[in-house]
């Protein structure tokens, strides 16, 4: 049905099978509205003549009431300012809609459906609109007399079946002391079926980004002792936001002298003996891998001779995947990460080679570091280190880890290969391994 409107309006209206197809879609719930018929309608900022024009509504539009009156006046959400106020006698009639409601403090409204779209306005929290048509994720509404946009990620009071609503949340299963920084969290929700979350130890999620959900998600707390408070939210497919939910945990690193040093001035003389000379570079990037083996509690630090030869195979991957460097680098050529997810953005980086974009997401909350947009942060030493260190021991890079074949009676450092990349050069390896071996044994004291 069209109307032309002092010859300069044209206004479209699919009427029933428009708002039939939301319903059918469960894109909003269905809500009495308020249909102007007259071909133009004053808007006012109170209840009478007397109060100040704010806006014209046009014949076609759709609002949704308050539920306020005074007499034949009503009030309706209009704009971002203050709800505002219509003469509905003889203007108006009623008309069941889809509509939304916004659940966020304030919605900001749009020119089209994207946020490349020009900022027109903000729709406050609790306010009602009429839906009128949709783009993905974002919803035309009429917003002071104009066509706009709005995303629907912010709409919804719990009433829709696309709805999200987190019902539990907790970090190592509610434990009240960690002294790890790297925590699991888990969650349940009710609604429908989430697809990201994001989480932060800020409650407004400053720097943290949206990431594929998973039903066990590991997080890394900040540094320093105290309590943590960290927040998590999740989405659903329709762009949907879920509540936010906390949990808290005190973190305090461990002060057991549990662990080993490694001497450097014997650990140097075998090494030397064992692969010859180095370059002030190389014993540059040892130093640096020492110093962190030594404080990283992910490998045996119980038992001296399983903590020695994980070692060994940890230096010996770094040796094979950083060409001697024992530096992070970036993968050579290009010819190999074409078949990677993500193309060759998302080539091998680091100790171990981080490829596909799927590791990189994985990764990212493990380090605290949004790899997926910012790939090449992986070769920041303190990065790569964490990423080697936590993928061989936890099975990240292939659902293998390295305690499975290096552990109290059992060495097997061909097949520890799988940890990181199948058996390709297994047999190089181990053998690296073995002469690693020999050097940490000869380096290795306990605290």
């Amino acid at each position: 049905m069209e109307w032309k409107i002092n010859q300069f309006r044209t206004v479209t209206l699919i009427v029933g099978v428009m708002f039939a197809t939301f319903a059918q879609q469960g894109l909003a719930e269905t809500c009495s509205a308020i249909k102007v018929t007259n071909s133009y309608l004053n808007v006012r900022s109170g209840p009478g003549t007397n109060y100040e024009k704010i806006g014209t509504m046009h014949s076609g539009e759709y609002y949704i009431a308050t539920g306020k009156t005074s007499g034949a006046w009503k009030q309706v959400w209009f704009d971002g300012g203050k709800a505002r106020w219509i003469y509905s006698q003889s203007y108006t009639s009623t008309a069941k809609v889809n509509c939304d409601v916004v659940s966020t403090a304030a919605l900001n409204v749009r020119s089209g459906p994207g946020t490349h779209y020009r900022l027109v306005g903000t729709a406050p929290s609790g306010s009602h609109w009429a839906v009128i048509g949709s783009d993905g994720v974002w919803k035309k509404v009429w917003y002071a007399s104009e066509a706009r946009w709005i995303h629907s990620g912010y709409l919804g009071n719990g009433s829709s079946n696309t709805a999200i609503q987190l019902t539990g949340f907790n970090i190592n299963k509610s434990a009240a002391n960690t002294s790890s920084r790297f925590v699991t969290v888990y969650s349940t929700y009710s609604g429908s079926t989430p697809i990201m979350y994001r989480i932060s130890e800020k409650s407004n999620f400053s720097g943290a980004t949206w990431k594929a959900f998973e039903n066990k998600i590991t997080f890394t707390l900040s540094a320093g002792n105290g309590a943590k408070k960290v927040y998590f939210q999740l989405k659903n497919q329709q762009g949907r936001l879920s509540n936010v939910m906390s949990d808290s945990i005190a973190f305090k690193a461990s002060s057991s002298a549990q662990g080993f040093n490694i001497k450097r001035k014997e650990f140097y003389n075998k090494f030397r003996a064992t692969f010859g000379r180095l370059s002030q570079s190389q014993v540059d990037g040892i130093n640096y891998l020492l110093v962190n083996m030594e404080k990283d509690t992910r490998p045996a630090i119980k038992n001296k001779t399983v903590w020695m030869r994980q070692i060994a195979y940890m230096f010996s991957t770094t040796k094979h995947e950083v060409a001697n460097t024992y530096k992070p680098i970036t993968e050579y050529g290009n010819e190999n990460c074409r078949r990677y997810d993500g193309g060759c953005r998302y080539k091998g980086r680091g100790y171990v080679q981080l490829t596909h974009k799927y590791n990189y997401r994985k990764m990212s909350s493990i380090v605290g570091v949004d790899l997926v947009s910012n790939p090449t942060k992986a070769l920041e030493p303190n990065i790569a280190y964490t990423v080697m260190s936590y993928g061989m021991f936890y099975g990240v890079f292939t659902g293998k880890k390295l305690g499975s074949y290096i552990l109290a009676g059992k060495t097997d450092y061909v097949n520890a290969r799988r940890v990181v990349n199948g058996l390709d050069k297994a047999q190089l390896l181990a053998g690296y391994a073995r002469s690693f071996q020999k050097i940490m044994e000869a380096s290795t004291v306990a605290r």
